[in-house]
């Protein structure tokens, strides 16, 4: 069981207090915006909180409109640093895959740590029934879900269920979604071709994919370690080296 401070108690109390108004800013502070995730695994040298937040901070400098962090440290990390939107989310390592905030227990976590936006796993891997699972993190915190989708039908019943923002982030991550090294910009467009809010998130490698999945209709990208991950990227740039091929 993950344990509440007095100060996490105080937080989930202010929260509590935000109404329909203070949503619609924060995702309007995301509209037409890039997101950066600040992340690192277990194994890479940049994990690390303070290096976390420094990371946050560069991204910020750079025009990020908003981050997603992952982890109550992480984020009550960052939320020091900033009061621009924050998407908390809590990775737990599962039979075969990473697991995004799988319980309300981590959800309500997030929120007291300073999160503004809470992502879940809205997947069928996960949930076997999508709907029931976005239905019971929204009612366990006052602050917008998001859910991290990989098909259509997830996405259209995380919509339907109140889910405030749907993420491409799962597409070619569960086995029955397609698996492709570019981002799933057709997933992008038939969601918000049905009226869905979507953050296209997923292998964003380049300025001109993000510019693509907004031609999509991506409401707002998220890119992660092609910004972020200096292992990723350095490896991308020894691959064109001669040494290399």
């Amino acid at each position: 069981m993950l344990a509440h401070s007095n100060s996490d108690e105080s937080a989930l109390e202010r929260v509590a207090e935000r109404d329909d108004d203070r949503a619609d800013g924060l995702l309007a502070a995301i509209s037409g915006g890039l997101v950066v995730s600040c992340q690192a695994s277990s194994g890479s040298p940049m994990r690390d909180t303070p290096t976390i937040a420094r990371l946050a901070a560069s991204a910020l400098q750079g025009g990020a409109a908003a981050l997603r962090v992952n982890g109550v440290e992480d984020v009550r990390a960052v939320r020091e640093l900033t009061e621009v939107p924050i998407i908390g989310l809590d990775k737990r390592m599962g039979a075969r895959r990473n697991l995004i905030t799988p319980t309300d227990e981590q959800v309500r976590a997030l929120v007291a740590a300073g999160a503004d936006i809470v992502a879940v796993d809205a997947t069928e891997e996960v949930a076997d029934d999508v709907a029931a699972r976005v239905r019971s993190a929204v009612a366990a915190v006052p602050a917008p879900i998001m859910a991290d989708v990989s098909t259509l039908d997830e996405g259209l019943r995380s919509w339907e269920a109140g889910a405030a923002i749907v993420g491409t982030t799962l597409s070619g991550y569960t086995p029955y979604s397609r698996i492709e090294p570019s981002p799933d910009l057709e997933l992008v467009g038939r969601l918000a071709s049905r009226g869905v809010r979507v953050l296209a998130e997923g292998r964003f490698q380049t300025p001109a994919d993000v510019a693509r999945a907004f031609d999509a209709g991506a409401f707002a990208v998220v890119v992660g370690g092609a910004i972020t991950d200096p292992v990723a990227i350095t490896r991308r740039f020894a691959a064109a080296a001669p040494r290399s091929r």
